[in-house]
C-alpha cells in the first residue's frame, strides 16, 4: 500500500473521503512507547466503525485539500493545522485576527477591522514590518490567504461564517500557492451546496461586553435548498454588532461632515481665538459588520460540476482598541483653558471623531471535469475592497516643530490633524489545474497547473487642517507663514477641502506562472515529491506629492520591476507504521519586488537606492512526524529552519515618505507541536499545541535615508544581526480540556475549558521603536452547549479572566518634540476585554 496521498485510496479535490485502515501491531507499539496507554484501548474503536453520537470533534478523522487531492491531515508531509466550526464557534473567532490569537505559530498586529488594509498574517515569525500607521500595505502578503481555491488579494475583509474548515499551511508553499505564499497559506473552505438535500440553520445570540454599557448581538442563517435533481443553492448571512469598550474624551465638534467640517468655535463671535465645543462619548469603538455569501452547485453528470459564488462583507465602525492610562489629566496643550481628565486603562483622547469603512467581495466559479486519467479543475475569480479610515493625529502632530506651518501663530486652539485614508483593489485571476487519478496502482501522482493574475491597488493618504485657513484669514494674516516670520505672514496654506498634505498612490500587477508536482511511490509505503513553479510577474508603481504648506508638488513617476522566478520543493515522506509518518521537506517561497516612487529631488527627496526594492525568497528545511491512532488520538511534531534572503521592510522614513526597502538575511527557527486524543474518561478529551519561533536578523543592513531635514545621509535605515523580527512571539501555545457527555436520552452536553499564551513581541525593526514590545498574556475562554436536535444552546465567555494586554505600546516620538504632547499621545493598542454571550441555534 502507498503512503501519503495515496496511502488510503485519497481522492483528488473534487471530493471523495479516503478509506482508512485499521493500526497495525506496530503502531500499538509505537502508541505504548508515545503516551504509556494500553494497546487494547487504542484498538477498542477501529476507524472503520462509525463514530457514536457523542463522540467530540477532536477524535473524529479530518480530511483537507490542502495538496489540492482529499486527505487525511496526518498524511500531509508538512505541518499543518486544522480549525473546525465547532472552535471557531465556541471560541468566538469572528474574524483573521482573532483566529491568530488562537493558532500558535501564527500572529498579526490586531488594531481593529479598521486597519484591514494595512494588516496581514505571520507564520514562523516571518516578518520584518513594523505595526501599521493606518494606510494599506505596499508590498506582497507573507502569507497567502484563499477562501475555497480563490485568492483573496490584501485589504478584504470578511467574518468567518458557514465554514468547514479553516486550513493554516505552515511554512512557504511556492509551488501550489504561489508568490505571496512565502511564509506559508491560510485556507477558509466554504460549505458547498448540497444536491437533493433542503437544510438550514437560524441563530440569534447577545453579548455583554465587560467595560462597556453596550449590548452586543449576531444573528445568522444558512439556507441549502435543491433546485431539482442536478441544481442546489446555499445562502448563508450574518450580522454582528460588537459594542465598544473605551471611553473618548475630548472630541470636537464640526460644522460639517468628517474629515473636512471645521470645528466649531465655543463663542462664535471670537473666530480667532474661541476654543471648541469639547464632547466625550462612551463606547467609542463600536463595530457593525455584516458577511452574506450566495452559491450554486450544477452537477448535471458524476463527472463534471460547476460552482458559482459570490461573497460579501460589510464592516463600518469608529475608533479602534487603544487606551491611555498615563495622562496624568489637566489642561489641553494646544488650548490651556481645556481641562482634559486622567487617562485610565479604557479611556482614551481624541479631538477628531475616527469613523471607518470597508466593503469587500469575491465573486468566483469552480469548474471540474473528471476525464478519468485526472480531473481538470478550473477557478476563475474577481476580488474588489474599498476602504476608509479617519485617524486623528492631533496630539502627535502638535508635538513636532513645525507645527505653525499648518496650526498657524500663535497656534490655533482649535486644530485638527485629520488623516484620511481610502484604498481600492481590483483583481482578476484564473487557474488550471489538472490534478492525476490516485490509487494504489499507480506508481505516479501528479498535478500540473497554470496561474494568471491581474491586479490594480490604489490608495490616498490625505492630511488636512480643517478650519486653521479660515482662522488666519479672520486673525488678518496675508502672507504665507515661514519659519521665524511674524504677522502678518502667518497665512496658513492649504488646498481644496483644507488638505495640507495628499499622497497618491497607484500599483499594477500582473503574475504568469506555471507550476507542478510530482510524487512518485518508490516504495509499498514510502513516496517522494518534486515540485516547482516558474513565475514571470511586472509590477509598477506611481505616487504624487502634493504638500501645500511647504508649496511642494512633486509630479508622479512611474516605476517598475519585472521579476522572473522559479521556486521548487523536495518532500520525501514514509509511513513507517500504519497512519504514522516521517517526512523532511526543502520547500521554497517567494514575494515579489516593486517599487516606491519616492521624490529624487526637493525638500522630500530620498536615495535613489530606495527607488526600488528586490523579490525575497525563503528556504525551509524541515522534518516532522504525524500520525493517528485508533482511539482518535493524535500528534504532529516539525522542527524548521526558514532561511530568509533579502526580507523586504515596510516603513517611513524620518521625513515621512512611505517606503519598502529590503535588508539582507534573516532566519527564523524553532519547533511546533500539536496533538489531540481522549483523557482519562469516556469524553473527556484534549487539543494541545505549541510554537517556538526564534526569527532574527541574520546580517547588519543600513541604508541612506532623508534625514527629516531635507538631506539625505547614508544609515538612517539600519537593521543589526541578531534583532528580534517584530510582529510574532517567539513562543505561543494553547490548550482545550472539552468534555462532551449524553446528559438524557436525546440531549447532549459539552463544556471546554481552553487557555492561549504569547510570550512577548516586539513591534519595530529599527529606529525608535526597536526596543518596543507587546504584553506576555495568558487568556482563558470557557464555552458550554446543550444540544437536543434541532435545537443548539451556546453559551461562552472569551478572555475569562478580563485579562489586559498591551497589543501595541505607542509609538516613541523624539526627544526633541515637545514633551507637553507625549504622555497625551501615548496610545496603548489592548486586547478585547471579557465578552460573555448567549447564542440559541435552530437547525432543520
Amino acid at each position: 500500500m502507498k503512503s501519503g496521498a495515496t496511502a488510503h485510496g485519497a481522492a483528488s479535490e473534487t471530493g471523495g473521503n479516503p478509506r482508512l485502515t485499521s493500526m497495525a501491531s506496530v503502531g500499538a507499539a509505537v502508541l505504548v512507547a508515545l503516551y504509556g496507554l494500553p494497546a487494547a484501548q487504542a484498538q477498542q474503536q477501529p476507524q472503520s466503525q462509525p463514530q457514536a453520537a457523542t463522540t467530540p470533534d477532536t477524535l473524529k478523522e479530518v480530511v483537507v485539500t490542502a495538496t489540492r487531492r482529499a486527505q487525511t491531515v496526518e498524511s500531509v508531509p508538512y505541518s499543518l493545522s486544522v480549525i473546525t466550526p465547532t472552535t471557531l464557534q465556541n471560541a468566538n473567532i469572528t474574524d483573521l485576527a482573532s483566529l491568530t490569537q488562537a493558532v500558535p505559530g501564527m500572529s498579526m498586529y490586531d488594531f481593529g477591522a479598521r486597519f484591514a488594509g494595512g494588516t496581514t498574517p505571520i507564520i514562523r515569525g516571518l516578518n520584518a514590518d513594523s505595526e501599521p500607521r493606518g494606510f494599506r500595505t505596499f508590498e506582497q502578503s507573507p502569507v497567502g490567504m484563499y477562501i475555497g481555491n480563490s485568492p483573496l488579494s490584501e485589504g478584504g475583509y470578511f467574518q468567518l461564517d458557514d465554514l468547514q474548515r479553516v486550513e493554516i499551511l505552515r511554512g512557504p508553499q511556492g509551488t501550489l500557492y504561489g508568490a505571496g505564499a512565502l511564509a506559508g497559506a491560510i485556507r477558509f473552505i466554504p460549505n458547498p451546496p448540497e444536491l437533493g438535500v433542503l437544510s438550514g440553520e437560524l441563530s440569534a445570540g447577545s453579548t455583554e461586553t465587560a467595560h462597556s454599557s453596550g449590548t452586543g448581538y449576531v444573528v445568522s442563517a444558512v439556507l441549502n435548498a435543491p433546485l431539482g435533481d442536478t441544481l442546489a443553492v446555499r445562502f448563508s448571512a450574518q450580522d454582528d454588532y460588537e459594542p465598544g469598550f473605551i471611553n473618548a474624551f475630548g472630541l470636537m465638534r464640526q460644522a460639517g461632515p468628517i474629515p473636512t467640517g471645521a470645528p466649531i468655535p465655543a463663542d462664535p463671535s471670537d473666530p480667532v481665538n474661541s476654543p471648541a465645543e469639547f464632547y466625550d462619548t462612551k463606547d467609542w469603538n463600536f463595530q457593525k459588520t455584516f458577511t452574506g455569501r450566495a452559491s450554486a452547485l450544477w452537477k448535471p453528470t458524476e463527472r463534471f460540476r460547476a460552482e458559482l459564488a459570490y461573497e460579501y462583507g460589510d464592516v463600518r465602525g469608529a475608533g479602534g482598541p487603544q487606551a491611555n492610562p498615563v495622562w496624568p489629566g489637566g489642561a489641553y496643550p494646544i488650548d490651556p483653558r481645556i481641562t482634559l481628565p486622567a487617562g485610565g486603562p479604557y479611556r482614551d483622547f481624541t479631538t477628531e471623531d475616527q469613523p471607518f469603512a470597508r466593503t469587500t467581495g469575491l465573486a468566483s466559479l469552480d469548474l471540474s471535469y473528471d476525464a478519468g486519467f485526472a480531473t481538470i479543475s478550473s477557478t476563475s475569480s474577481y476580488f474588489k475592497t474599498d476602504g476608509e479610515t479617519i485617524n486623528d493625529d492631533t496630539d502627535s502632530f502638535g508635538a513636532v516643530s513645525f507645527i505653525a506651518y499648518y496650526a498657524g501663530v500663535p497656534t490655533n486652539p482649535r486644530y485638527l490633524d485629520v488623516q484620511d485614508y481610502t484604498d481600492q483593489a481590483h483583481s482578476f485571476s484564473q487557474e488550471v489545474r489538472i490534478v492525476s487519478a490516485a490509487g494504489p496502482e499507480k506508481p505516479v501522482d501528479y498535478t500540473l497547473g497554470v496561474y494568471y493574475e491581474k491586479s490594480t491597488r490604489d490608495g490616498q493618504w490625505n492630511v488636512s487642517d480643517p478650519g486653521s485657513y479660515q482662522r488666519t484669514v479672520a486673525q488678518g494674516c496675508t502672507q504665507p507663514y515661514f519659519y521665524g516670520a511674524t504677522f502678518p505672514d502667518c497665512l496658513v496654506l492649504v488646498g481644496p477641502g483644507d488638505t495640507t498634505f495628499n499622497q497618491a498612490d497607484a500599483q499594477n500587477f500582473h503574475d504568469e506562472s506555471v507550476y507542478g508536482e510530482l510524487t512518485w511511490h518508490f516504495a509499498a509505503h514510502g513516496q517522494i515529491t518534486f515540485g516547482g513553479r516558474r513565475y514571470q510577474e511586472s509590477f509598477t508603481d506611481l505616487q504624487t506629492y502634493t504638500d501645500y504648506a511647504f508649496s511642494t508638488v512633486i509630479p508622479g513617476v512611474a516605476h517598475g520591476t519585472s521579476p522572473a522566478k522559479n521556486t521548487w520543493k523536495v518532500d520525501p515522506s514514509y509511513e513507517y507504521a500504519g497512519q504514522q509518518y516521517v517526512y523532511v521537506l526543502w520547500s521554497q517561497g517567494f514575494r515579489r519586488g516593486g517599487a516606491n516612487s519616492v521624490p529624487l529631488s526637493g525638500f522630500l527627496r530620498e536615495s535613489p537606492e530606495l527607488d526600488t526594492y528586490a523579490p525575497d525568497t525563503v528556504n525551509n528545511y524541515e522534518a516532522g512526524l504525524k500520525g493517528r491512532f485508533a482511539n482518535g488520538l493524535t500528534y504532529d511534531f516539525d522542527l524548521f529552519d526558514d532561511q530568509w534572503n533579502k526580507p523586504q521592510i515596510s516603513g517611513s522614513t524620518p521625513i515621512g515618505n512611505l517606503v519598502v526597502f529590503n535588508g539582507n538575511t534573516a532566519r527564523s527557527r524553532g519547533f511546533e507541536f500539536q496533538s489531540t486524543g481522549p483523557l482519562l474518561l469516556p469524553g473527556l478529551t484534549y487539543t494541545i499545541s505549541y510554537a517556538y519561533a526564534d526569527a532574527v536578523l541574520t546580517s547588519n543592513f543600513s541604508l541612506p535615508a532623508n534625514n527629516g531635514s531635507g538631506v539625505v545621509l547614508p544609515g538612517e535605515l539600519t537593521g543589526t544581526a541578531g534583532q528580534q523580527l517584530p510582529g510574532s512571539p517567539k513562543v505561543s501555545t494553547a490548550g482545550t480540556v472539552t468534555y462532551q457527555h449524553s446528559i438524557a436520552a436525546g440531549y447532549v452536553g459539552s463544556v471546554s475549558l481552553s487557555a492561549d499564551y504569547r510570550s512577548h513581541t516586539g513591534v519595530a525593526l529599527s529606529g525608535g521603536d526597536s526596543g518596543l514590545q507587546t504584553s506576555a498574556f495568558t487568556l482563558w475562554n470557557l464555552s458550554a452547549t446543550l444540544t437536543h436536535d434541532p435545537w443548539n444552546l451556546l453559551f461562552y465567555a472569551t478572555n475569562l479572566t478580563d485579562k489586559r494586554a498591551i497589543l501595541a505600546p505607542p509609538t516613541a516620538l523624539s526627544p526633541s518634540d515637545n514633551p507637553a504632547f507625549i504622555p497625551l499621545s501615548a496610545d496603548y493598542i489592548i486586547n478585547r476585554p471579557r465578552e460573555v454571550g448567549l447564542r440559541l441555534f435552530y437547525s432543520f
